[in-house]
């Protein structure tokens, strides 16, 4: 719902606020005092193309800003697309939105202060507002609408969504089996790839540890002769050479016996003197046999080299240590498996398709059925109730294209078609799409011998206001009632919708703009009477000049302020006293509400003739008031 609107600096409005509440906003005024362009606002506010044009002489820029408090059906898939777009908000708050147009030419648009594009707030308008006036054509001339709009008279939105929920697993089974097939011959080259890996990595049969020893073998066979001199010699000094180390040691133990017979307080010293020889005996001993068993030659020091080489590539190549590279060529393995295990994977996937398609083939057949059945109904509930917008020459068909179901053995349509389910273009038709097999779509004439045609190719804005107005009326049952879960825009904007009637026909655009603002907030731009007199919310739109400057203000009129605007609006200059008598009883004997279901039954029974009754219409059983209300219609026919 449409909370709040300020418009600054666009066309003649310098400045205008004013609050908007639920039920049916009306704004009146003389012809050309500005409430079109207050709509045309709402347009621009809303995704519309802008202008520098737009911007008031002299100033620099153009803004409109609205609050808009969302509905609980909508609050969910608004977060989902915010976040999209990487905006925080929470469902419990308002959104703000505000569009600035510069007089250059650039426009900037925030949502609660942050940057969006125009083509996110597009995305986002179906769910605020739908605006249906002059020029105003792009809601109802989506095929897209006229399919919501047949499924809601028809009852048929919770199967839908049973429909869409089908196609999605069916879509996503789809889209996995087409990138695993289309990722076979890259699968071939990875596994290629893992099998030359492993084996290279089989080949090299690196043992942990394994550098470290060859690196301190290669250390000794370069050095091997300077070695083998070194540890002789030292074997010679110790123990075989002439005055040997450990001979002189045993000549010195001899002695230090001796002395201890002599001063027992050094036996201890003879213990050290004992262990020394031990570990001097264990040296030699150690170096007695050093080169026995070792491979000197310099083929053994090529052969240790070229090993070390090879581990060193290969560690560089895998980023890894020997330990590390065991580690790779596990892992490696898993992977060649797991590729190995995508036939399997392939085969399940096929399995997924096939059942989403059985599940999807009879829901879209179902839905099929119930708008095939609908159509009829809703084109002749149509012609009766375009009879009461002063459309009664006028004829509505409604167009149901089935595509033809793919065979059991090919459920797998191209990829463009796939793609071209998800379109909303107007000649984008699949058998598999997120809202069943059935292209929906609305074909109007307003004009006797002229063949129904496009809505957005015959249809005038005023009569594309009052086609709407029908169709929301009649379908509103269903689609208000919010027991499927279907999110709808929460406010309707109406801007001419009386364009060309008056009288009985105005007082019954009224009563269906009474009738739809039950259920969802409803703002239109009128010019009748018998329109006005319905307003929850009466407005006046003033255009005046101050200082050499033209200026539109909006005020919210208070109940004694309507008898004197309704006064205004029939025409009575010559006998305004006549003119106030006849805007008070207007506003004093509002005629009663029709329930839509009370008159469809009535319809229903008249048609089939239940019991042999006579139907009588809820209209008919409304007394004197209603007659008395139908007499002064026609006496402000006759003014007018």
């Amino acid at each position: 719902m449409l909370k709040f609107l300020n418009i600054t600096n666009f066309a003649v409005i310098q400045r205008l606020s004013f609050d908007l509440h639920a039920g049916l906003n009306l704004l009146t005024g003389e012809t050309g005092a500005g409430k079109s362009i207050i709509v045309d606002a709402l347009g621009l506010l809303l995704g519309g193309r802008s202008t520098s044009n737009v911007v008031r002489t002299g100033e620099r820029a153009a803004i409109v800003e609205g609050l808009f408090e969302l509905e609980r059906e909508a609050e969910g898939l608004v977060s989902a697309f915010l976040s999209e777009i990487g905006i925080n908000w929470e469902p419990s708050e308002d959104l703000w939105i505000r569009r600035e147009v510069q007089s250059g030419g650039r426009s900037r648009i925030f949502i609660n202060d942050q940057s969006v594009t125009a083509a996110s707030l597009k995305r986002l308008q179906p769910l605020l507002l739908e605006l249906y006036g002059q020029g105003e054509q792009h809601t109802l001339a989506a095929p897209r609408a006229h399919l919501e709009l047949l499924d809601s008279f028809a009852a048929a939105v919770e199967l839908r969504q049973r429909a869409g929920r089908a196609y999605a697993r069916w879509r996503n089974a789809s889209e996995a089996l087409r990138s695993l097939e289309q990722d076979e011959a890259a699968r071939e080259r990875a596994s290629d790839m893992l099998r030359f890996q492993i084996e290279e990595i089989e080949k090299a049969a690196p043992r942990a540890g394994e550098d470290e020893e060859l690196a301190a073998e290669k250390s000794l066979l370069a050095h091997a002769e300077r070695a083998f001199e070194l540890s002789a010699g030292i074997y010679g000094e110790l123990y075989e050479s002439d005055g040997s180390i450990l001979s002189r040691l045993a000549t010195v133990r001899r002695r230090l016996q001796d002395l201890c017979s002599i001063d027992a307080r050094l036996a201890s010293l003879l213990e050290v003197l004992d262990g020394a020889d031990v570990s001097l005996t264990d040296v030699a001993e150690g170096l007695r046999g050093y080169g026995v068993g070792v491979d000197f030659s310099p083929a053994r020091l090529s052969e240790v080299e070229n090993r070390l080489v090879e581990l060193e590539r290969i560690k560089r190549k895998y980023g890894r240590d020997l330990q590390g590279l065991l580690e790779v060529k596990e892992d490696l393995s898993k992977q060649l498996q797991q590729l190995g295990n995508l036939d399997e994977r392939e085969r399940e996937l096929l399995d997924e398709v096939e059942a989403a398609a059985l599940e999807y083939a009879p829901v879209a057949e179902a839905l099929t059925a119930l708008r095939a059945s609908a159509a009829p109904r809703l084109e002749e509930r149509m012609a009766e109730e375009l009879r009461h917008v002063a459309l009664e020459r006028a004829r509505f068909q409604v167009s149901v294209e089935t595509a033809l179901p793919h065979r059991r053995e090919n459920l797998f349509p191209t990829q463009a078609e796939d793609a071209r389910a998800d379109t909303e273009s107007a000649q984008a038709h699949t058998y598999w799409s997120p809202t069943g097999a059935d292209r929906v779509e609305f074909l109007f004439s307003a004009n006797v011998g002229e063949e129904v045609r496009t809505l957005s190719r015959v249809a005038s804005g005023g009569e594309l206001s009052r086609l709407m107005l029908t169709l929301r009326t009649v379908c509103r049952g269903e689609r208000s009632s919010g027991a499927h879960g279907e999110a709808r825009a929460a406010t309707l904007v109406f801007d001419e919708v009386d364009a060309g009637i008056g009288g009985r026909t105005a007082e019954a655009v009224g009563r269906r703009l009474k009738g739809l603002a039950a259920t969802q907030q409803v703002l239109c731009v009128t010019h009748q009477p018998q329109v006005a007199r319905f307003a929850d919310h009466h407005y006046v739109v003033v255009k005046r000049v101050e200082n050499e400057r033209t200026l539109t203000v909006v005020q919210e009129l208070r109940e004694d302020e309507r008898v004197g605007e309704l006064a205004r609006m029939i025409g009575g200059a010559e006998d305004v006293e006549t003119a106030r008598a006849t805007a008070r009883w207007m506003l004093e004997n509002l005629p009663e509400q029709e329930p839509e279901g009370a008159r469809a039954q009535a319809r229903e029974a008249g048609r089939r003739g239940k019991s042999g009754a006579k139907a009588v219409s809820p209209r008919a059983q409304k007394g004197k008031g209603s007659r008395l209300a139908r007499d002064n219609s026609a006496t402000l026919d006759k003014r007018k």
